[in-house]
């Protein structure tokens, strides 16, 4: 009695002939269900989400984050052939074996809200434009502005990395009064000290997220430009843009869609018992 492969949907002329799976290669006969691997692939995609949305989650107070936003892609195809006794495989085409998450980050560079603070060294950009600091002699770049002074007077991250004016590290003198005014011009006592350097770029798919709320460049050879139109706020920091209620949604959503998956598996898997049981006794 002829079967089929449920995987490529192709006619194997007997259950004790041979023929190619594309996912686990030559067999002795059987039923394979197609139906498995994609399910299967959709758990690894639906848990790679969970992960990207509980990490947005986990970072909904920290100032300056940008969320990561997951996408999916098809995996790419594979090859399909048939072996009909000692006959040459039969090229039957290509068919996707499931999906993946896509192999490019996304990160939402959409502003977060700006709330008061009252720390003079609290700083929030509005509008376009990234903070530049130094670390270990590179340039990275951040929207967290909850900014401090290290002991040689350097303003800083909460990390220690200094933060980078027109004229390199800005050294603030203590005890006196700092004003930062929209442009990022920084006056203590009335007298200038320096300017922040706040710089922009024209495709923000060049930055990468390298941990400690910094952004690297991925092409060293793009260079940053000095950002416009954007204005500075003392005493004010710019919040996470994740929406806790719409995170929360879609983890939820997540975790239906992963049930889902795990409910196909098991279904195909009952139909490959049956397959494998009932339609070999008939022949």
């Amino acid at each position: 009695m002829p079967a089929f492969c449920g995987f490529c949907v192709s006619q194997i002329p007997s259950f004790g002939k041979n023929f190619y799976h594309p996912i686990i290669g030559k067999s002795g006969g059987g039923t394979v269900i197609r139906g498995i691997y994609t399910s299967t692939s959709a758990l690894n995609v639906y848990e790679v989400k969970q992960s990207v949305l509980a990490n947005n989650l986990a970072n909904v107070d920290t100032p300056g984050f940008k969320k990561d936003v997951f996408s999916v892609e098809g995996s790419e195809n594979v090859a399909l052939s048939r072996f009909v006794g000692g006959e040459n495989p039969a090229f039957l085409g290509e068919i996707s074996s499931g999906v993946q998450p896509g192999t490019e980050s996304y990160i939402d560079f959409s502003q977060g809200r700006i709330e008061p603070t009252g720390n003079t060294l609290d700083l929030a950009i509005e509008g376009e434009g990234f903070f530049v600091v130094d670390v270990g002699g590179e340039e990275a770049y951040t929207r967290a502005g909850n900014f401090t002074l290290d002991e040689g007077g350097r303003l800083v991250t909460l990390s220690g990395y200094p933060v980078q004016g027109r004229n390199g590290e800005i050294v603030i003198p203590r005890g006196g009064t700092v004003v930062v005014d929209e442009r990022g011009q920084i006056r203590v006592d009335g007298a200038v000290v320096d300017e922040l350097r706040i710089v922009n770029f024209g495709e923000k798919s060049v930055l990468r997220k390298e941990g400690e709320n910094l952004f690297t460049l991925r092409d060293e050879g793009v260079q940053p430009e000095e950002a416009q139109g954007f204005r500075i706020r003392q005493g004010f920091l710019e919040k996470s843009n994740v929406d806790t209620i719409e995170a929360m949604v879609d983890m939820i959503s997540a975790l239906r869609e992963y049930e889902i998956s795990q409910k196909a598996i098991m279904s195909h898997d009952e139909a490959l018992s049956r397959a494998t049981n009932d339609i070999a006794r008939l022949g």
